[in-house]
């Protein structure tokens, strides 16, 4: 199975709010279709002028926890991906969150979020 790329996800910006000298935008994103595999160290993001921020640079991103497909999504701002983790329920002892691996095939999902980026050059 060939693995999820930036292509394969949709950013749609549903607000823009400028606070400050900050644009705050709320977004959602929508992946997976079951037949793509989630792709070692998370599934790579649109390019952030995608977000609405007109020089693409964010301060933060920050994604609401709905927990799409049991899954719990984090925002890699090194890298600009979306990582997936789960939690091992079956160990003998609670532990750290696992990232998804690659042989997984995530349903659809939509999420939510906000980043704040500036609205000039620091």
């Amino acid at each position: 199975m060939a693995a999820l790329t930036s292509t394969d996800v949709t950013v749609a910006v549903l607000k823009k709010e400028i606070a400050g000298r900050r644009r705050v935008n709320t977004f959602s994103i929508a992946f997976g279709n079951g037949a793509l595999t989630y792709p070692t160290g998370g599934v790579p993001l649109p390019a952030k002028t995608s977000f609405g921020m007109l020089l693409g640079v964010f301060d933060f991103m920050d994604l609401e926890q709905a927990y799409a497909n049991g899954y719990v999504y984090k925002y890699d701002r090194t890298n600009h991906k979306l990582v997936m983790y789960y939690a091992d329920y079956d160990a003998a002892a609670d532990g750290p969150l696992i990232q998804v691996a690659n042989s997984v095939a995530p349903a659809a999902a939509t999420l939510y979020g906000k980043a704040q980026g500036g609205l000039t050059h620091a």
